[in-house]
Protein backbone atom coordinates (compact mmCIF):
# COMPACT_ATOMS: atom_id res chain seq x y z
CA UNK A 1 0.00 0.00 0.00
CA UNK A 2 1.02 3.54 -0.74
CA UNK A 3 -0.23 6.48 1.29
CA UNK A 4 -1.59 9.62 -0.38
CA UNK A 5 -1.58 12.55 2.02
CA UNK A 6 -3.89 15.47 1.29
CA UNK A 7 -4.25 18.77 3.10
CA UNK A 8 -6.23 21.92 2.48
CA UNK A 9 -6.85 25.12 4.36
CA UNK A 10 -10.00 27.16 3.86
CA UNK A 11 -10.25 30.56 5.52
CA UNK A 12 -13.17 32.98 5.26
CA UNK A 13 -12.16 36.60 5.93
CA UNK A 14 -13.74 37.43 9.27
CA UNK A 15 -15.23 33.94 9.46
CA UNK A 16 -14.31 30.35 10.09
CA UNK A 17 -11.10 28.59 9.17
CA UNK A 18 -10.96 24.93 8.27
CA UNK A 19 -7.87 22.80 8.18
CA UNK A 20 -8.51 19.52 6.39
CA UNK A 21 -5.99 16.68 6.51
CA UNK A 22 -6.65 13.24 5.09
CA UNK A 23 -4.57 10.16 4.32
CA UNK A 24 -5.75 7.44 1.96
CA UNK A 25 -4.13 4.06 1.37
CA UNK A 26 -4.03 3.11 -2.30
CA UNK A 27 -2.78 -0.01 -4.05
CA UNK A 28 -1.73 1.93 -7.17
CA UNK A 29 -1.43 5.48 -8.38
CA UNK A 30 -0.70 7.22 -11.66
CA UNK A 31 0.29 10.76 -12.49
CA UNK A 32 -0.27 12.02 -16.02
CA UNK A 33 0.84 15.36 -17.45
CA UNK A 34 -0.58 16.34 -20.82
CA UNK A 35 -0.40 19.49 -22.96
CA UNK A 36 -3.75 20.59 -24.40
CA UNK A 37 -3.05 23.17 -27.13
CA UNK A 38 -5.45 25.94 -28.11
CA UNK A 39 -8.28 24.57 -30.24
CA UNK A 40 -7.84 20.95 -29.08
CA UNK A 41 -11.05 18.97 -28.58
CA UNK A 42 -11.60 15.81 -26.52
CA UNK A 43 -7.93 14.94 -25.94
CA UNK A 44 -8.27 11.60 -24.17
CA UNK A 45 -6.33 10.78 -20.99
CA UNK A 46 -6.49 7.21 -19.67
CA UNK A 47 -7.37 7.21 -15.97
CA UNK A 48 -7.82 3.59 -14.94
CA UNK A 49 -9.07 0.27 -16.31
CA UNK A 50 -11.54 -0.73 -13.60
CA UNK A 51 -14.81 0.50 -12.18
CA UNK A 52 -15.24 3.97 -10.67
CA UNK A 53 -15.65 2.34 -7.27
CA UNK A 54 -11.92 1.52 -7.40
CA UNK A 55 -10.96 5.22 -7.58
CA UNK A 56 -10.00 6.50 -4.15
CA UNK A 57 -8.58 9.90 -5.16
CA UNK A 58 -8.80 11.81 -8.44
CA UNK A 59 -7.05 15.19 -8.61
CA UNK A 60 -6.86 17.57 -11.57
CA UNK A 61 -4.77 20.74 -11.87
CA UNK A 62 -3.86 22.92 -14.84
CA UNK A 63 -1.59 25.78 -15.83
CA UNK A 64 -4.70 27.55 -17.22
CA UNK A 65 -8.23 27.71 -15.81
CA UNK A 66 -11.57 29.11 -16.92
CA UNK A 67 -14.65 28.37 -18.97
CA UNK A 68 -12.56 27.64 -22.09
CA UNK A 69 -10.74 24.70 -20.45
CA UNK A 70 -13.23 21.84 -20.13
CA UNK A 71 -13.29 18.12 -19.52
CA UNK A 72 -15.68 15.19 -19.74
CA UNK A 73 -15.55 11.84 -18.00
CA UNK A 74 -15.97 8.81 -20.25
CA UNK A 75 -16.48 5.07 -19.82
CA UNK A 76 -15.20 4.48 -23.35
CA UNK A 77 -18.67 4.57 -24.90
CA UNK A 78 -20.56 7.37 -23.18
CA UNK A 79 -19.31 10.82 -22.16
CA UNK A 80 -20.55 12.94 -19.27
CA UNK A 81 -21.53 16.56 -19.84
CA UNK A 82 -18.55 18.90 -20.24
CA UNK A 83 -17.41 20.69 -17.07
CA UNK A 84 -15.37 23.88 -17.01
CA UNK A 85 -12.08 23.62 -15.16
CA UNK A 86 -12.31 26.79 -13.07
CA UNK A 87 -9.65 25.68 -10.60
CA UNK A 88 -7.90 22.63 -9.14
CA UNK A 89 -10.31 19.78 -8.46
CA UNK A 90 -10.14 16.96 -5.94
CA UNK A 91 -12.54 14.02 -5.89
CA UNK A 92 -12.54 11.58 -3.00
CA UNK A 93 -13.78 8.05 -2.58
CA UNK A 94 -17.20 7.56 -4.20
CA UNK A 95 -17.50 11.06 -5.62
CA UNK A 96 -16.66 10.01 -9.19
CA UNK A 97 -20.06 8.28 -9.14
CA UNK A 98 -21.53 11.75 -9.70
CA UNK A 99 -20.42 11.46 -13.33
CA UNK A 100 -23.01 8.69 -13.74
CA UNK A 101 -20.62 6.26 -15.43
CA UNK A 102 -17.47 4.23 -14.80
CA UNK A 103 -14.71 6.79 -15.31
CA UNK A 104 -12.00 5.20 -17.46
CA UNK A 105 -10.82 8.32 -19.33
CA UNK A 106 -11.04 12.08 -19.12
CA UNK A 107 -11.41 14.11 -22.32
CA UNK A 108 -9.93 17.62 -22.18
CA UNK A 109 -10.68 20.51 -24.54
CA UNK A 110 -9.11 23.95 -24.88
CA UNK A 111 -11.33 26.53 -26.63
CA UNK A 112 -8.82 29.36 -26.19
CA UNK A 113 -7.58 31.08 -29.35
CA UNK A 114 -4.03 30.97 -28.00
CA UNK A 115 -2.29 29.18 -25.14
CA UNK A 116 -1.53 25.62 -24.15
CA UNK A 117 -2.97 24.23 -20.93
CA UNK A 118 -0.64 21.79 -19.17
CA UNK A 119 -2.94 19.52 -17.20
CA UNK A 120 -1.86 17.09 -14.51
CA UNK A 121 -4.07 14.27 -13.31
CA UNK A 122 -3.38 12.09 -10.27
CA UNK A 123 -5.45 9.00 -9.64
CA UNK A 124 -5.08 6.75 -6.60
CA UNK A 125 -7.00 3.48 -6.78
CA UNK A 126 -7.50 -0.07 -5.68
CA UNK A 127 -5.71 -2.31 -8.19
CA UNK A 128 -7.66 -5.41 -7.21
CA UNK A 129 -11.40 -5.75 -7.53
Amino acid sequence: MTQLKMSMAIAVAGGPTWSINRTEDVEAYDVVSVAIPAGATDTEVQIQPGESAQIIVLAIQSSLYGEDITYKASDGTTDSDALALYGPQLFGRGVTGLFGLDVKTLKFSNALADGTATIQVLVGRDATA
